[in-house]
């Protein structure tokens, strides 16, 4: 391992640190190309898996930043996001973990792109606790779609988590980056359990099913350094600038992607 690679490595956890806590996106839009792109001997399967195990580290360390000193914790409502979208992980980590080339990128380069487009047009609705709870089928909904997204593309979840609960309005502007990393720690847990059980296809060191365990305490330690950065900027993101900042890091990266693809 070079010092190049190590200091790249701790570029990207700053990246996924900052992602992840200022915008609740959970850094896998990083991780998943970068580990496809510049480890060598990586596949698409073990690159998702282990992103996917980075960020749950990543994520319970930002609920713990991201809810010091507030009382709306959303606890409940993350419980039950959570208990459909660790099932859509799992469920659709273990399917893709199947897959080969890439045929395991396609479904992220879609997500992102028609996440992305739609977000430039989020409205901020603020409704009460009594309707958050007669939504609690919308909630179950959300979790299952953000499962399927981070167990199938290794994004963590919060590329879909964070629109769609803006959009049903089951929780402000304000607090919707905290309950992204909260349901993140449950789902990413569950995807990275799915690849851990999967067959073995990267023939490098330190490779568990479909984990390089090796290069999680690199991103997390980077992550960590820019994680009070993203915490700051997060607490001063109106809804307006926030929409643009994610549509147009989704479709750019998206974009990445398709040539990466079409290339590779």
């Amino acid at each position: 391992m070079s010092a190049l690679f190590v200091v790249g490595m701790l570029i990207l956890g700053g990246a996924v640190g900052l992602i992840s806590s200022a915008l609740g996106l959970g850094g896998g839009i990083f991780m998943v190309p970068a580990f496809f792109e510049f480890v060598p001997g990586m596949d698409a399967g073990t690159a998702k898996g282990t992103s996917l195990f980075i960020i749950v580290f990543v994520a319970a360390v930002n609920v713990w930043r991201l809810n010091r000193g507030h009382s709306d914790r959303h606890w409940g409502l993350a419980a039950v996001i959570a208990s459909g979208s660790i099932v859509g992980a799992y469920a659709s980590g273990w399917a893709t973990s199947l897959l080969r080339g890439t045929a395991v990128l396609w479904p992220f380069i879609g997500l992102l792109g028609l996440i992305g487009a739609r977000t430039f047009f989020l409205k901020e609705i603020r409704i009460d606790d009594e309707d958050v709870r007669r939504r609690f089928l919308v909630a179950v909904l959300i979790g299952v779609a953000t499962g399927i997204v981070a167990g199938a593309t290794g994004v963590g979840g919060g590329a879909i988590l964070v629109p769609l609960a803006l959009l049903a309005g089951i929780v402000t502007n304000e607090r919707v980056v905290a309950l992204s990393n909260t349901v993140m720690v449950a789902t990413c847990a569950a995807g990275a359990l799915a690849h851990f059980r999967a067959e073995r296809v990267a023939d490098l060191p330190w490779v568990y099913g479909q984990v390089n365990i090796a290069l999680v305490p690199l991103v997390f330690i980077g992550a960590q350094v820019a994680g009070p950065f993203g915490k700051w900027i997060n607490e001063r993101l109106p809804l307006h600038r926030r929409k643009v900042v994610m549509g147009l890091l989704l479709i750019v990266i998206a974009g990445r992607m398709v040539y990466r693809a079409l290339t590779g």
